[in-house]
């Protein structure tokens, strides 16, 4: 007679299997839950994002997509839950590179540079869009980190994509870091809520970011 031991009431390689299974979803948490707390601001509400080069923290409910990056260029791309809201920082990480780029442009200055990429969004929308407009709200300067940096505040209206229309308001911000140029931009395409979320993204994220001089 074949005597078959169980274990909590389950044939054995059942039983394993799901001890197996709990046991990774329980390491999978622990190391995301640690991950996250090693990174959470003191009062729990925001993140760090770090590298090398920069840091900054951002809103936890905001999704971070894999940054991506080349010996040119580094790009951070983020959106928040609202899913009405996107932050983008681009980092040269090549001077030569970034030379190449403004000067076949004729480009000299942090504000002709700010509204020169605007100016190419904007093309890239009317591909889709033809009767979107486009407005300069604001030129100036403000500091980040401790430099100089271009602002242009812009406003694009009519953006029609199949049967979504909607308006869309944001902020692009130039600089020369001593490693090299960074670009920020910011943007809502629910321009009712642009004071809102510019506000988050102003007082959250830009002044929190911090460059690694010493990088």
């Amino acid at each position: 007679m074949r005597i078959r031991r169980k274990i909590f009431g389950l044939r054995p390689p059942l039983a394993i299997f799901i001890i197996l299974v709990i046991a990774l979803f329980s390491a999978g948490y622990l190391i995301i839950h640690f991950s996250l707390s090693r990174n959470l601001s003191e009062d729990g509400e925001y993140i760090l994002f770090e590298t090398d080069f920069l840091k900054f923290e951002f809103p936890r409910n905001w999704r971070a997509r894999p940054k991506w990056e080349n010996n040119s260029l580094c790009i951070i791309n983020m959106l928040n839950t609202e899913a009405d809201s996107f932050f983008g920082l681009i980092y040269y990480k090549s001077w030569k590179f970034a030379q190449s780029v403004f000067s076949e442009f004729d480009l000299k200055d942090g504000l002709s540079i700010a509204t020169f990429e605007i100016n190419k969004f904007y093309s890239k929308i009317r591909e889709r869009a033809q009767n979107a407009t486009l407005q300069f709200l604001e030129n100036g300067t403000l500091n980040v980190s401790g430099y100089d940096a271009a602002y242009t505040i812009f406003h694009i209206e009519n953006v029609t994509v199949g049967n979504l229309q909607y308006n869309l308001t944001g902020i692009l911000v130039y600089f020369l870091a001593n490693q090299g140029p960074i670009e920020i931009v910011f943007y809502t395409w629910a321009d009712r809520i642009w004071e809102e979320r510019y506000e988050v993204f102003r007082s959250k994220i830009l002044e929190s970011l911090v460059i690694k001089h010493g990088a």
